[in-house]
């Protein structure tokens, strides 16, 4: 029976080693610095053309969704005959190859 006394006080013994073990790496555990954010030079872009984006938003919202004023000017052009002319023919030609990048040769 002196087996299991010897027995019992061993495994007394490891887990007092096993408690300082920890207890001392936990001691030396190392600080942990900081989190720290930082963005990059396009995400700040970005976020400064978002917020001129909200202004521009702001201002297009206060303005109305319909102009008297262009649509009269467009009235008195089609009673006119001004979309018929040779000159608004011209002029959208012109337009159409401009923004479709092709060179007008003379």
């Amino acid at each position: 029976m002196r087996i299991a006394a010897i027995s019992e006080l061993l495994n007394t013994e490891n887990k007092k080693i096993e408690s300082a073990k920890k207890i001392d790496g936990a001691s030396k555990s190392k600080t942990v610095p900081p989190d720290k954010t930082e963005f990059s030079s396009g995400a700040q872009r970005l976020n400064s053309t978002k917020a001129e984006m909200d202004i521009v938003n702001s201002k297009i919202a206060g303005e109305p969704d319909v102009r008297p004023e262009k649509i009269a000017e467009v009235k008195e052009k089609i009673q006119n005959g001004y979309y018929n002319s040779d000159d608004f023919n011209d002029k959208l030609a012109t337009k159409l190859l401009d923004d479709f990048g092709i060179k007008q040769t003379s």
